[in-house]
């Protein structure tokens, strides 16, 4: 019986713009699979090589790591739940691949998700055969849903999120994505906000729903890492973007702070250039994968490692999370919350406004305006460790009280799995 309205195709702009743009896709596609090193990654891009399932599999996406950290707990809810059922994930990125390899059971088979192209996902879903497709947060493909929604294949957006930024896109974007959206099944979005945005966007408001948001239930790990110990007692600062670590590294020489200064960049690729920049200032780095010794002239320990983050902020004694003291939007503070740590962040925290907003309200973190006071309260706080230590009690409190996001999913996804 079919599940909705009759199928909607993709919007007429979408399509003689991907049809264009399919040579320039493919050819990026290899170009990729060459520099990776990866020839799974091009066949299946390209529809090809894609296991023939017969077992009728739950297929989750998720576009990289971030989106499979989320859905750890979901796979571990629906695995209790419906044991019987099979799974097979699809990734976007390599990094994302690296991330599904590392953090989920060995028994759940990985793949790349294809090019948006008639063809590609057309083959690919034939191969695959899911009985139900789970797309995370904010991944929109328009060829895709509607060859899900031509099979009969329910299709639901899970921890679904939306900027308000997208909201602000022209007219022809917007009327993209609002046609996509007609062919998905339902759509469980991370606030009330969030769905708010999905209708406005196009979305049935029959199919949205409030179910909260996933990451709360993350366990925090990548891996099983500990806490990373140093020769010295750090400051952290987590995914940080482009000009942050000259803010944070000028503010942190400056003041002359006797603890270290441990960065994280949201890209390691850029380490080189960070390095440089910040010895060109006369700063005394450290660099994690040159395996550089830290002494006590160290300024700024320099982490440009794969899959440490969480070991590193359970280490730290605060935690700054980046892409926020310049417009990024900012990265995901959660995990931080969850240490018991105290995350302080700047102004631009758009893309995390909820858990953000959630946290200030228990007290439970700290805002700041520039790096300049960023570095004040930095101090005002490892000077006072009955405070931080509170601060950080509601956090870890705050996060736990929502602990039961997973199962309440997988409650919701209950009649597309029987």
């Amino acid at each position: 019986m079919s599940l909705l309205s009759e199928p909607r195709l993709p919007d007429w702009r979408y399509r003689g713009l991907m049809l264009l743009l399919a040579p320039v896709l493919a050819g990026y596609t290899l170009w990729q699979g060459c520099k990776e090193r990866n020839s799974r990654l091009v066949r299946q891009r390209l529809g090809l090589s894609v296991p023939q399932r017969t077992d009728r599999p739950l297929w989750l996406h998720m576009a990289s790591v971030g989106e499979v950290n989320a859905a750890r707990p979901l796979i571990a809810a629906l695995r209790r739940d419906f044991p019987g059922v099979p799974m097979v994930v699809s990734t976007f990125t390599p990094t994302g691949a690296a991330a599904a390899r590392r953090a989920l059971p060995a028994d759940i088979e990985h793949v790349f998700l294809p090019l948006d192209l008639g063809v590609t996902t057309a083959r690919f879903l034939a191969r695959v055969a899911p009985r139900c497709a789970l797309v995370l947060e904010t991944e929109i493909w328009p060829r895709l849903f509607y060859q899900c929604r031509r099979r009969d294949i329910p299709l639901v957006i899970v921890n679904g999120r939306l900027s308000s930024k997208t909201l602000d896109r022209p007219a022809w974007m917007r009327a993209i994505v609002g046609r996509a959206l007609a062919n998905v099944t339902a759509i469980l979005a991370r606030s009330a906000d969030d769905a708010a945005r999905f209708i406005t966007l196009g979305a049935a408001a029959e199919r949205v729903s409030e179910l909260g948001n996933l990451k709360f239930a993350e366990d925090g790990r990548v891996g099983d890492a500990g806490p990373v110990a140093l020769e010295r007692r750090y400051v952290l600062a987590a995914s940080t973007h482009a000009d942050e670590e000259l803010q944070l590294a000028r503010a942190w020489r400056d003041a002359g702070a006797g603890y270290l200064l441990v960065i994280v960049p949201r890209h390691p690729g850029r380490a080189p250039a960070i390095t440089a920049r910040l010895r060109a200032l006369g700063i005394d780095v450290a660099v994690r994968s040159k395996q550089d010794t830290v002494t006590q002239t160290t300024d700024v320990y320099l982490a440009d490692t794969f899959g440490e983050l969480a070991g590193f902020i359970a280490g730290a004694e605060l935690v700054f999370v980046g892409g926020s003291l310049i417009p990024r939007g900012g990265q995901n503070l959660i995990e931080v919350a969850r240490h018991g740590k105290v995350a302080l962040f700047g102004p631009h925290m758009e893309n995390f406004y909820d858990e953000s907003r959630l946290l200030l309200e228990h007290n439970a973190a700290v805002q700041v305006e520039t790096a300049s006071q960023l570095l004040d309260k930095v101090t005002e706080l490892l000077a006072d460790p009955e405070e931080r230590l509170a601060i950080g009690r509601r956090a870890a409190e705050t996060i736990a009280a929502r602990a039961d996001i997973a199962q309440r999913y997988s409650a919701a996804l209950a009649q597309y799995l029987v």
